[in-house]
């Protein structure tokens, strides 16, 4: 990798901006068949605005050196971690969300996986990256003017986060892996455009494999509440069976999310003492 070796404490001295682009078409034209396009600028408010507003095609890579205002499911914010992080959007003809945020959550997965070797690295519901029971990367699918535009944010070189969000969040940096952003996006590229043309049974095996939420205690929030309950079966196209005070509930998933871990524990905690079986 250009950006150094994995040194716990050390961080690479980053590629700078100007070299993005011709790296990232290097990419596309070697590795990828669905992805064709590289768009880089300097700082935008969102990957996903620039993405539409600029028309891009089908086939884009729209990333930025700077985010400010990313955004994540249910219009929540992403946080802005000025140079630390990775914001991509990836414009896709307009299929169907539910497959491509499955798809997704597995690319990002797979792709942070091979960053950080030695962690166990895998998928909250719906569609958040977790390494060692911690979020790592978030996934955003939205459509528009005949287009889909799957956003995904990489926490690569924090070495703190917000009170809010220090005890649930990690980066690469964190895992101990000093990995240069621009090495993070290529992985992240190639691993998108090959789960693009895998077989569709085949990615939910993988999803399925990678889930981090079946059989565990948590707390959702739904439009009439938070529910919390163990989890029992997990349909990233549709929703989750929770079993909750005695009964299953059935959580769509266009209107529902997980809510942070209580004080120290992490996404995806088994049930603790006094938990619903």
């Amino acid at each position: 990798m250009t950006g150094g070796a994995d040194v716990p404490g050390s961080r690479p001295h980053p590629v700078p901006l100007v070299d993005w682009p011709d790296a990232l078409e290097a990419v596309l034209a070697r590795s990828c068949t669905a992805l064709a396009r590289a768009v880089v600028v300097r700082e935008t408010a969102s990957t996903q605005d620039h993405a539409r507003d600029s028309g891009a095609p089908a086939g884009t890579v729209v990333t930025a050196w700077r985010q400010t205002a990313g955004r994540g499911r249910l219009g929540r914010a992403w946080a802005d971690t000025g140079e630390d992080g990775v914001a991509a959007t990836f414009v896709l003809p307009d299929l169907p969300p539910e497959s491509l945020a499955v798809r997704s959550a597995v690319a990002a997965a797979e792709a942070v996986a091979r960053l950080a070797p030695g962690h166990a690295v895998g998928i909250k519901w719906p569609n958040d990256v977790v390494a060692d029971g911690m979020k790592l990367a978030g996934v955003l699918v939205e459509r528009a003017e005949g287009r889909t535009f799957v956003g995904i944010g990489i926490n690569v070189c924090q070495r703190a986060f917000p009170p809010e969000l220090a005890p649930h969040a990690t980066s690469l940096a964190l895992l101990g892996h000093a990995v240069d952003r621009l090495d993070v996006l290529r992985e992240l590229v190639r691993s998108v455009d090959a789960v693009l043309g895998r077989d569709e049974e085949d990615v939910y095996r993988t999803y399925a494999a990678l889930d981090r939420l079946t059989g565990r205690a948590c707390t959702f929030l739904t439009p009439s509440g938070a529910v919390r309950g163990i989890v029992r079966r997990v349909d990233p196209r549709r929703g989750l069976c929770v079993e909750a005070a005695h009964r299953d509930v059935f959580l769509p998933a266009a209107t529902t999310s997980v809510a942070p871990p209580e004080g120290a524990r992490r996404y995806g905690d088994r049930p603790a003492d006094g938990d619903a079986t």
